[in-house]
């Protein structure tokens, strides 16, 4: 009742006994509510029922219910310290998983914070769910707390926009919303939550009743009308608006069953199929002597039929590059597997398939691929198949999933008993591959002559750390420019789904976020993180998160001093240094251990290898642990800059 006093003491109440007053209803459980017949609890009913294990969050008074209506249900809670890495997180989860990964984030500048990770969701064909909170719809345009045009900001990074405006709206808005973030080309969906979505109903008649708090003075002389009761206009609309938001909302509220959400899928028309000649491309396979497969993350969109998709590839016989999400596919070591001189094979190829990888900048916008190659593109996304033609045509453009193209295509080359063989493609594919080896390493030797007192050459670091990871699940999270980039090149994934870097967007920033998604789908996952001195910076107050939950990991930073990347050639082409420098050698192992942390400053390979047998012990303590490796600019990656 203190609640309810404070409310009645700023109201002009007249004498009148037919004036409105709040009714004791409204105040019933208003401070301790044990019903769950509020709408956070059954948004969280709904998660549960499509297989939500955890979601990412920094709390707000704009969706608190929702947070507290999982952690009744068993739903993990994780909490954060920047809004922006919920989303990474729930990106981590929709790639690693296939299904959409859940952030909730308050409203206003909560909601803001976010644009960054959902653009790199929407860019990465990742799918997920952004619930955002929002004032009352009472109030919406009228000058509350943290009320902008949320659709203006999020729409156009996501699939879709949805604002909730009554309580049995929830299921069939969030069954739409986990369909749609996973259907065609996945991608992110925004859900509003305004305030009386999601509190208690008796809360918001609490906040509504009341007088409109008029202060005029009555008249000395009154009339017949001034005996009338009086219409408080705004009163009654309230009471209207409430009844309306509520009713009906709960009734369907223990009847909700995991079986639920794939009754609504099965619902969904069927998209009309795209008509795949797999007997003239065999042909034209047949006919190929250099042919060539590029598959990027989204082939990988089924974790569940990741065994048939290399059973499929070892089937089809086609030298293949991973890229994305499919690193680690066909594991550490395999025989149709490369990594090295790309461009060039693509050049010399007589044949290519691109199976979920865009004709961008990464392929120098299709001008890599030998002009005269049957090209086939498949991709999910209309406007994918489109980009760039003019430089390079595609023989046959296909918007079909690339996954199970290709599980269709093995299928039908298994069926008609054809036998492919490359072997003379792929001596020369090993060649190349052995050439490269040699080069990086005689390279290493030269720069590790010249490198600085007290510091490790870059890809000798990588060469040691590839050779200590023991663990074939081992996930491998890249946060970073130079130092990452040149990891990318010679830290291997040993599985598939064991990779996760930002993607096409280039997002520094990402590394917490991902490796809290890891963890929320297996605590007890071995994850190293790799960073750069740059971009750790976004990510140091997540290692409060880490410590708090228990995630083991380990973080190893490549600490040169600068911006390397944009050092390296600023510095060559216009000689000059200007925001390109860090703090030299800044002790990021000290930083974590505020946090309770363990770091780690290495030096040396020596040390290295110390501080990385140490930090496993940790991390199996549900430590997170900081390795500072200390390393010397290089020249390894010299033009790789973006112009």
């Amino acid at each position: 009742m203190n609640r309810l006093n404070r409310i009645l003491s700023h109201i002009d109440a007249p004498t009148n006994a037919n004036h409105d007053t709040l009714h004791q209803v409204a105040c019933v459980n208003s401070d301790h509510p044990t019903s769950n017949e509020y709408g956070g609890y059954l948004i969280a009913k709904v998660l549960l029922s499509e297989g939500v294990q955890s979601i990412f969050t920094l709390t707000g008074g704009h969706i608190s219910p929702m947070l507290v209506g999982c952690n009744k249900l068993g739903i993990k809670v994780i909490d954060v310290r920047d809004e922006v890495t919920t989303v990474f997180a729930a990106d981590a989860v929709g790639r690693l998983t296939g299904k959409p990964g859940v952030a909730m984030v308050t409203a206003g500048p909560g909601l803001t914070n976010t644009i960054t990770a959902v653009k790199n969701a929407q860019m990465a064909e990742s799918p997920c769910i952004i619930f955002g909170g929002a004032t009352s719809m009472l109030l919406k345009g009228r000058g509350s707390l943290q009320d902008i045009d949320q659709f203006a900001l999020m729409r156009p990074h996501v699939k879709k926009c949805f604002t909730l405006k009554r309580v049995k709206d929830i299921i069939p808005t969030l069954r739409e919303a986990f369909y749609l973030s996973n259907s065609g080309v996945p991608g992110p969906i925004f859900i509003e939550t305004p305030l009386e979505i999601i509190w208690p109903r008796s809360e918001i008649e609490l906040s509504t009743s009341g007088s409109s708090g008029s202060t005029s003075t009555k008249s000395k002389t009154s009339s017949i009308w001034d005996k009338l009761p009086k219409l408080d206009i705004a009163s009654l609309y309230t009471q209207y608006h409430v009844h309306r938001v509520f009713k009906d909302g709960f009734k369907d509220l223990n009847n909700i069953e995991k079986s639920d959400a794939y009754k609504y899928k099965t619902q969904q028309k069927a998209a009309s199929s795209v008509y795949v000649p797999y007997n003239a491309i065999l042909n034209q396979l047949m006919h190929s002597k250099c042919p060539l497969l590029v598959l990027g993350s989204q082939s990988m969109l089924h974790p569940l039929l990741v065994k048939d998709l290399i059973a499929a590839l070892n089937q089809l016989r086609i030298p293949v590059y991973l890229s994305g999400m499919s690193r680690g596919l066909l594991g550490k070591h395999h025989e149709l597997y490369f990594r090295h001189k790309r461009s060039v094979a693509l050049a010399k190829c007589d044949f290519v398939i691109l199976c979920g990888v865009s004709c961008d900048f990464r392929l120098n916008y299709g001008r890599s691929i030998n002009k005269n190659a049957y090209f086939i593109h498949v991709n999910l996304d209309p406007a994918k198949l489109k980009i760039n033609s003019d430089l390079r045509k595609r023989q046959l453009a296909l918007q079909v999933d690339g996954c199970k193209f290709l599980l269709k295509l093995a299928e039908s080359k298994k069926d008609l008993g054809v036998s492919l063989s490359f072997n003379d493609w792929l001596t020369d594919l090993k060649r190349r591959e052995l050439q490269r080896e040699q080069g990086i390493d005689s390279g290493m030797k030269k720069e590790m002559q010249l490198k600085e007192e007290g510091t490790m050459n870059t890809v000798n670091l990588c060469r040691i750390l590839d050779d200590l990871i023991e663990d074939e699940q081992t996930y491998l999270i890249a946060d970073g420019g130079d130092f990452v980039g040149t990891a990318s090149y010679l830290v291997k994934p040993r599985s598939p789904l064991r990779w996760l870097d930002p993607g096409a967007f280039g997002t520094l920033g990402c590394g917490a976020g991902f490796a809290l998604g890891v963890k929320g789908l297996n605590p007890d996952a071995n994850v190293i993180m790799l960073y750069g001195d740059g971009s750790v910076g976004w990510s140091l107050c997540e290692f409060d998160t880490f410590r708090r939950f228990k995630f083991g990991l380990i973080a190893i930073i490549g600490n040169d001093s600068c911006w390397h990347q944009m050092y390296r050639d600023q510095v060559r082409i216009l000689k000059d240094t200007t925001a390109t420098l860090l703090g030299e050698h800044t002790r990021y192992d000290r930083v974590v251990e505020g946090f309770e942390c363990k770091g780690f400053l290495v030096r040396n390979a020596t040390e290295f290898k110390h501080a990385f047998k140490e930090a496993q012990k940790y991390a199996k303590q549900g430590i997170p642990v900081v390795i500072n490796a200390l390393i010397s600019k290089s020249k390894f990656r010299e033009g790789s800059i973006s112009l």
